[in-house]
Formats: C-alpha cells, structure tokens, sequence
C-alpha cells in the first residue's frame, strides 16, 4: 500500500491531503485540524458535506458553530458538545463553548513517515490533545487519539466526533445487536418527542401514534430532523451506512471502553435544506458534560494522565447480487 502526504489547497485555506489510490482525505490543521474532503476514489465520491463558494467560513474561538461556522466535514467536538458551564473544582463556572474548543483553534501539524501528526492545546482548561492520521488498509482512515491532562486534578470531557455524511435516497442505517431504545436529544418537528424522551429501536412510534423504522433514512422531502442517542453503551463499537444507489458502505469502527456511545443526527432536509447524516461516536450522552456528568456518562482522565482511543473510516463497495 503506497500512502502519499502532500501540502493542499482547501478553497482558500492551506490544507495537506493523505491519500491512497482509493482513499483521499483534506485536513484543515489550522481550522481546527478538520477533515475537510473525503472521497472515494473508485466512484469519484465525496462523502462528506461541502459547502459552496470559494472562501472557507472561520468561526472565531468561542463562536457559534451555525451561525458561524462552515458546517461540513468532519470536526472534533471537546470537551463538550452543547455549550454549557465546567461544574467541578477548579474549573468551576468556567464555560465552555459551542461543540467544544477544539474545533475553531488551529492545531500543529507534523508528518511522520505515511502518517499525519496534528497537536493542539485547550484554551481555558489545561490539556493537550494529538491525533495521528493513517491508513491501517488502503481504504481505511484512521485517527488514533491521545489526549493528556497537563493539571494535577481530574478532567471530566466529552469528546465526540462530528462528521456530516451526505445521503442519497435509500441509504440505511445498521448498528450493532442488542441494541433496544434510543434517547431523544431533538427533534425540529416534535416526531421524536422532546429531550430525554425514549423509543424502541429500530422502529419506533412516533408522537402520532405511527411506526418509523429508524434504520431506512427518509428522503430529503420529508424536510425534517432529529437527533437521538442509543440508550446506554454501546455493545459493539462501530456503525454502517450503505448507499444503494452508489453501491458504497461506510463504516465507522471505534473502541467501545472508551467511546461507548453513539449519537445519529438524520437530515432529511429540515437544517439548511442539506441532505446528510451526522454518525457521532462519543464519550459521553446527550451533548452537554454537566448533564452527562450528572448521569455518570462522561468521561475523566485524571490529574497528568492520559486517555487514548481511536476512529476508523472504511470505505468500499457493495458487492453485486
């Protein structure tokens, strides 16, 4: 497997692109260290969200990620997702900004032989974040993570990742077995209910009573939205979505000790008329730390540890029938 690592162009930001004969990947090192391009060579296909024009939208730290921010790719989301308020000794208070710090700060970049080396640094709490960037197979995309606690006192976090997957009618969704409810974290029309609210997986009934089989994504007319969590860890680390009409799966691998939750955020047109799917692989529930800290679903690393953990994309094509 030959793997090439180059300086890039992304609009009209510097970038560097690791790529294999099927696989090219863009990042963003000083946007956030962003994974802004990925795409499937064998079917000329970009699996995640792009935004039109030739300028790339720079949200300022501490900005609102909407309003403020390109919305595609692939980001990092720490220590939290929603923003919310730091509610331990001695960071108490301390808030912290929407989908996290990281995100919107630049990250060093250095290459190692065929893999990426990005660093970065928290801005109101002390640590250290790295990611090394690598194909563990010629269509695998692989992140391993290292975040250290450069404080003596213990760091509660969330980390999740946040990649805005396009969608093509007919795509379906599979998760692992064993998996029985969901955890309703919003919903634009109500269909899902309201925040906290539960449903059987995969179909559930829906607030007028009718069955939706959660696993088949609706088409872009459906003009809605929702986000829900698996209820609880999960038993196996990793999610699939097929593409019918490419004829592509994508799957996302993960380990399970360290991230074992899993939010799903379908976009049937009802966010900015996209058409995409976020698959957030997270450390902790239901977007914001103190709340997930309060049901003891968040993750620590203690006072000059570490904690380690990974994100695997492949990418391939579905065998005919």
């Amino acid at each position: 497997m030959t793997v090439q690592i180059y300086e890039s162009r992304y609009k009209d930001q510097p970038a560097l692109t690791i790529e294999t004969s099927l696989v090219c990947a863009q990042y963003l090192p000083h946007v956030g260290g962003k994974l802004c391009s990925l795409r499937y060579r064998p079917l000329a296909l970009e699996v995640l969200v792009q935004r039109p024009g030739d300028r790339y939208r720079i949200a300022p730290y501490d900005g609102d990620y909407v309003d403020q921010g390109e919305c595609s790719g692939l980001d990092d989301m720490f220590p939290t997702i929603d923003r919310c308020y730091y509610d331990r000794y001695p960071w108490q208070g301390t808030p912290i900004p929407d989908h996290g710090e990281v995100w919107s700060i630049p990250w060093s970049a250095a290459l190692q032989q065929d893999r990426l080396h990005l660093i970065t640094h928290g801005v109101r709490f002390p640590y250290r974040l790295e990611k090394w960037i690598s194909f563990t197979q010629v269509a695998t995309l692989h992140t391993a993570y290292r975040l250290t606690n450069l404080s003596p006192y213990p760091f509660d976090f969330i980390w999740a990742a946040h990649p805005m997957f396009t969608l093509e009618e007919g795509a379906e969704l599979r998760l692992p077995q064993g998996i029985e409810q969901i955890v309703t974290a919003f919903s634009v029309s109500g269909r899902l209910g309201g925040y906290g609210d539960e449903h059987a997986w995969p179909v559930a009934t829906l607030a007028d009573g009718s069955p939706r089989d959660l696993r088949r994504i609706g088409p872009k007319s459906t003009q809605d939205a929702e986000k829900y969590y698996i209820k609880g860890k999960l038993p196996a680390g990793w999610c699939e979505l097929t593409y019918p009409q490419s004829k592509l799966s994508l799957r996302l691998e993960f380990p399970v000790e360290q991230v074992p939750y899993l939010g799903v955020l379908p976009n049937e047109g009802g966010w900015q008329n996209l058409y995409n799917i976020f698959l957030e692989p997270a450390s902790g529930m239901l977007d914001r730390l103190d709340v997930a800290r309060l049901h003891r679903q968040h993750s620590t690393v203690q006072g000059g540890g570490t904690v380690e953990w990974h994100l695997a994309i492949g990418l391939s094509e579905i065998p005919a029938l």
